[in-house]
């Protein structure tokens, strides 16, 4: 999972500010977090704009301003999603016996169709996808199409 920490701090002014610790890295999905929120407020805020107070050209620029923050999110989504799929491809090549855990056969039959996350990996509900069904001690195999008719059990 991935995780921000900071503080909230004041400035010089006596304005409280996000304080990052000094050892913080710039990593894409921290950008991608403060984007998704921002967005988030600004599609709201539109979304409750009015005339009066706001005039049409402001209202005007804060829909550009939404669709703006919408594109440059989902491009960067689409750059995380296929680092998190490289990271999955690579965590099946370094020989571990499955590729994700989870508790019940239940849940590994709800792996949707788009896939799953764990830590830092997506792995796609796909032809050999392994998966570790904890309650039961039994790794099982999608092989021959994508259904859940299709798990076999490998172990």
């Amino acid at each position: 999972m991935f995780k921000i920490e900071y503080e909230i701090k004041l400035n010089d002014a006596g304005r409280p500010y996000i304080a990052l610790p000094e050892n913080y890295e710039q990593n894409p999905e921290d950008k991608f977090f403060v984007l998704e929120l921002s967005r988030y407020f600004l599609q709201n805020t539109y979304n409750n704009m009015t005339s009066p107070p706001y005039d049409q050209n402001t209202i005007d620029m804060m829909n550009i301003t939404v669709t703006m923050h919408g594109q440059i999110g989902d491009e960067i989504a689409n750059i995380i999603w296929h680092n998190m799929k490289i990271n999955g491809e690579a965590h099946k090549l370094i020989g571990m016996e499955w590729d994700l855990a989870v508790q019940t056969e239940e849940e590994r039959d709800a792996i949707p169709e788009h896939g799953i996350i764990e830590e830092d990996r997506l792995y796609l509900r796909a032809e050999g996808l392994k998966v570790f069904v904890i309650e039961g001690g039994q790794i099982y195999e999608l092989r021959g199409g994508t259904t859940n008719n299709n798990w076999i059990n490998i172990t």
